[in-house]
């Protein structure tokens, strides 16, 4: 959210909140209180899904602290998310402008699939439609974080994945193929930079990744980088194919395999990790 608000290729126009690193009630009261934050209140927010489509909801909050989002100090929102679910309210951004629009999924797509089902012909109404999700195997990073087989977000929910992955919609996948790479990750001299600069996305910034740091010695930039493949794709490659996900109860579960083909989705291959610091770093430090 940080870096979509400060790029001035987009301009965001919806917030949509899922069950995922935490509650849905919790999500959806971290993306008002950085809406806040960033002065940004006039963004409208729907609440979406509170659990997966047929399974229990497992939160992260193992991994990104009690609040899902590093124990941050927020100012309590002052605006309050509208009374449209999330599934409703892509679907009308989407027909608001057919073929104009953009979705970028950062969590588990468990509102896009709800979406789609409702309205199957939403999937060509989308300019384009980022997904962060999915390990490959098509580097040395592109190997589990939930298991050893499933990335988190599809694992929450494979049967969402399943119905966005093949619903037709123009697709491009952003997995832990390069998002766990080292080299688009951040690291302490990074916090040193983000620290050295009094700015709201500076400071919030530098507070999650202080968090994270804690434990790690570097910070993964996952769902940055799935924007990032928006703003600038000539950051990345991609191969092109059918994504198919592994939805049975075994421990493969939420496994994503690339089909080789001449069409489908676009799925990140490599990234110039680098160019990628320098592109988040100057948009939320403000250069």
């Amino acid at each position: 959210m940080m870096l979509a608000l400060r790029s001035p290729e987009v301009r965001v126009e919806l917030v949509t909140t899922v069950a995922g690193n935490g509650p849905i009630e919790m999500t959806t009261r971290n993306a008002l209180r950085v809406l806040r934050h960033l002065d940004s209140e006039d963004v409208p927010v729907s609440t979406g899904a509170a659990s997966p489509l047929r399974r229990p909801f497992h939160d992260a909050l193992g991994y990104h602290g009690p609040d899902a989002l590093g124990g941050v100090e927020l100012a309590e929102p002052r605006s309050s998310p509208g009374l449209l679910p999330a599934a409703e309210a892509l679907f009308q951004f989407v027909a608001a402008a057919p073929g104009e629009h953009v979705l970028v999924a950062t969590g588990p797509l468990t509102n896009v699939a709800l979406a789609l089902q409702r309205h199957p012909d939403m999937a060509a109404m989308l300019r384009q439609l980022v997904v962060m999700g999915g390990a490959f195997r098509l580097t040395s990073c592109g190997y589990g974080n939930e298991t050893p087989f499933a990335e988190y977000n599809v694992w929450q929910d494979p049967e969402a994945a399943a119905v966005v992955f093949s619903s037709g919609a123009p697709l491009t996948i952003v997995g832990l193929d390069v998002t766990n790479s080292p080299s688009a990750s951040l690291d302490v001299g990074d916090l040193e930079r983000l620290r050295a600069v009094d700015s709201p996305a500076a400071r919030l910034s530098a507070d999650i990744l202080a968090f994270a740091l804690q434990r790690h010695p570097l910070f993964a930039m996952h769902d940055p980088l799935a924007l990032a493949a928006l703003l600038q794709p000539s950051l990345f490659t991609f191969v092109t194919g059918e994504a198919v996900v592994d939805t049975s109860d075994g421990e493969q579960r939420g496994q994503t395999t690339l089909q080789h083909a001449a069409t489908g989705c676009r799925i990140a291959a490599s990234v110039n990790g680098p160019r990628f610091r320098s592109l988040f770093l100057s948009r939320v430090m403000g250069d």
